[in-house]
């Protein structure tokens, strides 16, 4: 079984999928459309998360850490994440529900606090949190 068919067979998202292996979402997208392999690691831990074996190309490169590492920053420049930030604050995002009800960026960084990322889905009505190796989510409406 690849990983796309075992997570449609789970009634999973990506997001979902990569949350219960403890991988991001990205590396699930870029392994359903073959532009990325997994580690061995991650196999292992598919295996043992949900019990089965999955046929996916394995990387032969030395073990590498799936967190994104930060690069230290110039001095002087902002970097894209507050650009992004600031933007949106002047421009007042406003992210809307197709059933029913509008929240700000900074309502739903209230009620889920300080993360690492949030992911929202506006069709569950949830925000997703990611916090080092925890993880969770919170209704937004």
């Amino acid at each position: 079984m690849d990983i796309k068919e075992l997570r449609k067979s789970k009634k999973l998202t990506q997001v979902a999928f990569a949350q219960a292996v403890g991988i991001k979402a990205r590396l699930i997208t870029a392994v359903e459309t073959g532009k990325k392999a997994l580690s061995e690691d991650v196999i292992a831990k598919i295996k043992e998360v949900f019990g089965v074996e999955v046929d996916a190309k394995v990387k032969s490169a030395p073990k590498r850490s799936l967190v994104k590492k930060t690069v230290g920053k110039k001095k002087g420049k902002e970097s894209p994440a507050k650009k992004r930030k600031e933007s949106s604050a002047k421009k007042g995002l406003i992210i809307q529900s197709p059933l029913g009800g509008e929240i700000t960026p900074e309502e739903v960084l209230a009620k889920v606090g300080k993360v690492d990322v949030v992911y929202v889905r506006v069709d569950e009505n949830k925000a997703y949190w990611v916090k080092g190796k925890k993880n969770g989510a919170v209704d937004l409406w």
